[in-house]
């Protein structure tokens, strides 16, 4: 009887365990996953950033505009516009460099100044979108951006 209700016992322990990391690994499979919209490509068309056009509507709007070597960033209705230098390190990474940056107001704060480089990589691409990752809040997190193409 006592051998019994023991082999229960550790049954029960080994389908709680069992349960326990079946959760944990669906959890982590599930985060990393790409492509997340039902008309994104299955393979991201970095092409997408030759020569175009994409926004951001929020409270304040956001257009980047991609010219060759160049990568312009337009907020609000032109209240902060950001010229950048764009060099491609893979076929879907690359960096920029401000090289501009014309404001109607002051700037205070460090957010933005001319030298900063940033490295972008565009993680999915659709008919009407891309999206992209970069390093942010002084590289301790990962911020991406959903951008409608124009």
């Amino acid at each position: 009887m006592i051998k019994l209700t023991i082999d229960l016992i550790s049954d029960f322990m080994k389908f709680k365990i069992f349960i326990f990391f079946a959760i944990l690994f669906s959890i982590i499979i599930y985060s990393q996953r790409r492509n997340d919209f039902t008309y994104s490509d299955k393979i991201p068309d970095c092409s997408l950033i030759n020569n175009g056009n994409f926004t951001r509507y929020e409270k304040n709007s956001l257009k980047i505009k991609f010219r060759k070597n160049r990568m312009i960033e337009i907020i609000g209705k032109k209240i902060v516009t950001v010229g950048s230098s764009l060099k491609m390190l893979s076929k879907c990474k690359f960096e920029t460099e401000i090289k501009s940056i014309k404001t109607k107001y002051q700037i205070t704060d460090d957010f933005i100044y001319i030298g900063k480089k940033t490295v972008y990589e565009i993680v999915e691409t659709g008919k009407n979108y891309i999206i992209i990752e970069y390093s942010c809040n002084e590289d301790r997190n990962t911020c991406s951006e959903i951008l409608d193409k124009k």
